[in-house]
């Protein structure tokens, strides 16, 4: 169950910035870790979008993934669902490489 109580406030005063509005949107979307995946999904369409290049998200994904999943931030459950979407990335990418 998630602490709905812990809004970030008192690591904002011990001056821990990032933990603060880390706790502050973990609370405001559920407290689930939803933040950083909606951030992931957003960075990888916009990224796509932008080069309309398979590749190049792909693997600005397993770096963000990988930097996420070694950060103390790390939720198990959105781990798990950015790791699904990387796999689903990389599909495409064998796909295109081995039918186009």
């Amino acid at each position: 169950m998630a602490d709905y109580t812990n809004t970030g406030w008192d690591k904002l005063i011990d001056g821990n910035m990032v933990g603060a509005v880390y706790d502050m949107f973990n609370v405001a979307m559920g407290g689930v870790g939803w933040p950083v995946v909606i951030l992931f999904f957003i960075f990888q369409v916009m990224l796509y979008f932008k080069t309309r290049n398979l590749t190049l998200s792909w693997i600005t994904g397993v770096f963000f993934v990988s930097l996420y999943a070694a950060s103390v931030f790390i939720e198990p459950f959105s781990v798990q669902i950015m790791f699904i979407t990387l796999v689903f990335e990389l599909a495409g990418l064998l796909y295109l490489w081995l039918f186009t």
